[in-house]
Parts: C-alpha cells; sequence; structure tokens
C-alpha cells in the first residue's frame, strides 16, 4: 500500500469545501433541534424529532464530509479524478443540502408533501454523484495508483451500500409522502448505511490516511485483503437471513456478531496501531479518532444488550454511539487535518514565481502561513472536549437519563459553535493570505 499521495491531483477548492461547510451548519442545526424538542427527541426511535435528528446526522453531517473526502481521496491517493467535478459537486451538494432539510421538516412535521419533495431532491443527488464516481473509477480503472488499489475495495463496498442505502430510503420517504404500505425495510436501511457505507469508507481511508497523517504502522496485510470483502459479504448474509421467513432467529443474530466481531478487530488494530505511533505527542485529530475507535469498541457490548436485554432503549444508545461516536468523531477529527491542508495547499498554488526566482519565492513565503497555522492544537482539543461531552450526553439521554436529555442540545451547539468558529478562522486566514499575496508584484488571483 503506498504512503504517498499525489498533490498535483488536488481537485479545485470549490469541489469538496461546500460539502466539508455543511458539517458544522448542520450540527447547530441538530444542537438547536435537540434543544428545543428536549427529553422527547430521545424517548423514541420512532418521534418525528429523533428521527429528523437522525437524517441531520446522517445526511447533513456525516454525508456531506464523506461525499466531499471521497472526491478529494480519489483524486490524490488513487488517481481517480471525478469527470466535471465542479458541476457533479455543486449539484449534489446543493440537492444534498435542500432535500435534507426537507426531510428533517417532514418529520417534524409529519408533512407528506416534504417526503415527497426530499425524495425529489436526494434521490438525483445521490445518482449523479454515483453516476460520476462509479464511471470514474471504470474510466480510471487502468491507471490506478498500484499501492492504492487495495483501499478501492472498501470504497466500492461503500459505495454499493451506499446505493441501497439510498435506494431504500427512498421507497420509504415516498410511502410516507404517497400514504403506501411501510415496507419493513427500515432496519436493513440503518444496517447498510451505518455498517455498509459509513463504516466501509472511513475503513478504507483510514488505510492510506493513518500511516501518512498519524504517522502510524501499515496495517496488517490480511486485514486489509479480507475485511473489506468480509463485511459485504456479512450484510447480504444479514439481508437474505432477514428477508426469509421460517428461518431461525439465531442465524441472523450470528450474522451480526460475526460484523460486530469484524468492526471489532478493525477497532482494536486501529488503537494499538494509533497507541505505538511515531509521534508519542497526540495532536487533536488522533484524539478524535481514539474517541471514535473506543465508540467502536463499546457498540459490542451495546449489540448484546440490544439483542438479548430486551430494552426499548438499548437500539436507541447503540444508534447514538454509532452515528455520533464513531462515525461523528472520525469525521470531525478528518477535518482538523482535510480542511488546514487544502487551503494552504490552495494558497501555495496561488503563487506565480517567474522563472523559478528564488527571490521571489522567499517573497511569498514571508506571507504565507505554514499549515499548523490554519487551526491551531488548543482551540481544536477544547472542540474535541466538547464532541466528547456531546457523546457522553447523548448517549445517556437516550438511555433516560433526563438531566443529559436537557443538556443534549446546549452541549452540542457549543460543541458545533467551536467546529465552526474554526474552520471559519482558517477561511478568514486563507482569505488574508490571498490579499496579502495579491499585493506583491506578480500577484495571483484567488482561487
Amino acid at each position: 500500500m503506498q504512503r504517498a499521495l499525489d498533490f498535483d491531483k488536488t481537485p479545485a477548492l470549490g469541489v469538496p469545501l461546500p460539502f466539508f461547510l455543511n458539517v458544522p451548519l448542520f450540527a447547530l442545526l441538530a444542537g438547536a433541534l435537540a434543544a428545543w424538542a428536549g427529553p422527547q427527541a430521545f424517548a423514541s426511535r420512532w418521534n418525528g424529532a429523533a428521527l429528523a435528528l437522525t437524517h441531520l446526522w446522517t445526511l447533513g453531517i456525516l454525508g456531506s464530509a464523506m461525499l466531499g473526502a471521497l472526491l478529494q481521496i480519489l483524486a490524490v491517493a488513487c488517481n481517480v479524478p471525478v469527470g466535471a467535478a465542479r458541476t457533479v459537486a455543486a449539484l449534489a451538494h446543493a440537492c444534498l443540502t435542500a432535500g435534507t432539510l426537507l426531510l428533517a421538516a417532514g418529520f417534524l412535521g409529519w408533512w407528506p408533501a416534504a417526503w415527497i419533495g426530499a425524495a425529489a431532491l436526494l434521490g438525483p443527488a445521490f445518482a449523479l454523484y454515483l453516476a460520476a464516481v462509479a464511471w470514474a473509477l471504470w474510466r480510471h480503472r487502468r491507471q490506478v495508483y498500484k499501492g492504492a488499489r487495495e483501499i478501492l475495495v472498501p470504497v466500492r463496498g461503500a459505495l454499493g451500500a451506499l446505493s441501497c442505502t439510498v435506494c431504500i430510503g427512498l421507497i420509504l420517504a415516498l410511502s410516507l409522502g404517497l400514504g403506501w404500505a411501510l415496507p419493513d425495510w427500515i432496519d436493513a436501511h440503518v444496517l447498510w448505511g451505518l455498517a455498509g457505507w459509513g463504516g466501509l469508507l472511513l475503513m478504507g481511508m483510514s488505510f492510506q490516511l493513518l500511516p501518512i497523517f498519524q504517522v502510524t504502522e501499515l496495517y496488517p496485510k490480511p486485514l486489509v485483503r479480507w475485511l473489506p470483502l468480509l463485511i459485504p459479504g456479512l450484510l447480504l448474509a444479514w439481508t437474505a437471513l432477514d428477508a426469509s421467513a421460517g428461518l431461525p432467529h439465531l442465524m441472523r443474530e450470528t450474522a451480526e456478531l460475526l460484523l460486530v466481531g469484524a468492526y471489532a478487530l478493525w477497532a482494536g488494530v486501529t488503537l494499538r496501531l494509533l497507541w505505538t505511533r511515531k509521534r508519542p505527542a497526540p495532536e487533536p485529530t488522533t484524539l478524535f479518532w481514539y474517541a471514535g475507535m473506543l465508540s467502536l469498541l463499546a457498540c459490542a457490548p451495546l449489540w448484546i444488550w440490544m439483542t438479548h436485554g430486551h430494552s426499548p432503549r438499548a437500539g436507541l444508545v447503540l444508534g447514538v454511539v454509532m452515528i455520533a461516536g464513531v462515525l461523528g468523531s472520525v469525521v470531525n477529527g478528518m477535518l482538523y487535518k482535510i480542511v488546514p491542508f487544502l487551503l494552504w495547499k490552495h494558497a501555495q498554488d496561488a503563487m506565480i514565481v517567474p522563472d523559478r526566482d528564488p527571490a521571489q519565492a522567499r517573497v511569498y513565503l514571508k506571507v504565507l502561513p505554514k499549515m499548523a497555522a490554519y487551526i491551531g492544537d488548543r482551540p481544536a482539543r477544547w472542540q474535541w472536549a466538547a464532541h466528547v461531552a456531546v457523546v457522553v450526553s447523548w448517549s445517556l439521554a437516550a438511555a433516560g437519563w433526563m438531566p443529559a436529555a436537557l443538556a443534549a442540545g446546549p452541549l452540542q451547539i457549543v460543541s458545533s459553535a467551536g467546529l465552526a468558529w474554526n474552520i471559519g478562522r482558517a477561511l478568514r486566514l486563507y482569505r488574508k493570505t490571498l490579499r496579502a499575496m495579491a499585493a506583491l508584484p506578480h500577484h495571483a488571483q484567488p482561487l
């Protein structure tokens, strides 16, 4: 597996950045909704506020971040640039944003027209995105970097899982909007979305990004080779067993147990690599990875509680830990690596140095901040602490503890405001740098 990225293939800043900017905005919306709904939001996974919160998280926060990151990673790590990336990203982002807002409004007001409108926006958004990425994977299949082929296996599995998740979700949304009988596919929708799309994509990215940005050893080759194949197989087996009438319930539980074990194995190996990494002092992104992988390990006993404890709240707690604890932590941490790097890289690209003049280059370097200046460690660590408080409070609220349910919304607002402030500060520094460079001789135009 390669331990280098080809930054010359970086897409335009306007391709991934709007997706990343969705993250703090939808996180603020989720916090405001949780604060407004209070304990009612955590009373049941089926009430309107809980469903709206779930989709603000999964589509607005996690979905936006992962769609944007994938466009970036495919280009620089795999030599798979998506054609017409600006157009694809702009249309997918606009439809995803509007569709997610409509879907949340539909759940809050139990408004059939909103569900139909959401399906009309989200369907084309994901269809366009998936078609563009699938065509890029096919078109550049012979130009893929040799060391990147292993990470494309989980990426392809994640895209297949996303397709299943979207198709089931569209059928469910249209069933609600048009008054059709609601299919019993909700568990499949959740499992393919979280364990398939979210889990496989983060796994594939970890194989590439942790050795580079966290300076860890490479993942063991057998794990990299077989785990991304095992997980889709288990998801397919679970789906077939769930759809088959008359089979012992134990067979489906066995598939679930193996799936939980596969992800626990990945989490354990990842924690070991982070613990033995060559940089002893953990940086903010490292802390978010620790939080995500520890949350993933916690999913195993939570699954046992859900399966054998017969508590109506067990599934709700497990969902919160998977969404906010596992996926939310890793996505938040990745933003602290990706956003500063993108801004620093595009500021560098804006330099115009005629004939490689070293004197001119030195002039530019005086106004070009280092990458670490875009988001400092201290504010990022503070926001990490706030995020951990969010995960704990939301988990306790889902378990039925009233004080945590009252604190969940305000804590989410504080955490997401911190993330918004940190990213906003990085953007302000980027614009300031471009203005300073534009005032120099042979100035560059802002990207």
